[in-house]
């Protein structure tokens, strides 16, 4: 029997909001929730991205369902969650521009649960990382410290320093004064080096 409460919530939401299973909670039983949602999911209403997680989809005639951006998705989950994240890994150089290689496993650090959720041909894998790690809460100097580490001190070259310079330059001297020094040394000495020569590379 359909659920008339859920019905109405999603048909109330523009295309392109993402639902969890979660949101219809105190609507109906979890079981009766699964099935409306099954049923929505059926009649072409929804498309179920993963368990508990559907999309209210955006129909394009000639691609048909656009899917939301991971890194959305991604932020969707640690909202419903009241975790942080950060991006890591490949998907933080692609994120700044320094790689063009589109990572199929999107690594994000997290203060809330470790898993691996399922996008289609996209995994998003959240892994574990102590708190300190959120010490740096500015988003573009969090993914160059990333971006760093994933590169490694001993393999830091011209070319990637060159690319990484106006990123840097663009970091705000409060952010840099007082949340540089949460990063690994090496980090920090790389970075203040970049932000305060611009003449740094030849």
């Amino acid at each position: 029997m359909p659920n008339f409460k859920i019905e109405h919530k999603i048909s109330k939401a523009t295309r392109g909001r993402l639902f969890f299973s979660e949101d219809f909670t105190g609507y109906a039983s979890q079981d009766a929730i699964r099935q409306s949602l099954s049923r929505l999911e059926k009649d072409g209403v929804l498309t179920r991205l993963a368990q508990g997680i559907y999309l209210k989809p955006q129909i394009d005639d000639l691609l048909g369902v656009i899917y939301p951006k991971i890194e959305d998705v991604a932020k969707q989950i640690a909202k419903r969650d009241k975790a942080r994240i950060a991006p890591t890994g490949v998907y933080a150089l692609y994120t700044l521009g320094l790689t063009t290689q589109i990572p199929l496993k999107i690594t994000y650090l997290t203060d809330g649960s470790q898993r691996d959720i399922k996008i289609g041909k996209s995994v998003i894998k959240f892994k574990k990382t102590v708190p300190r790690t959120f010490a740096i809460k500015d988003e573009l100097l969090q993914l160059i410290v990333q971006a760093c580490k994933e590169i490694g001190q001993k393999n830091i070259t011209e070319t990637f320093i060159k690319q990484l310079q106006p990123k840097v330059q663009q970091l705000h001297k409060n952010i840099v004064a007082k949340e540089l020094k949460f990063a690994p040394v090496w980090i920090q000495k790389l970075i203040q080096e970049l932000y305060n020569d611009s003449n740094y590379v030849d």
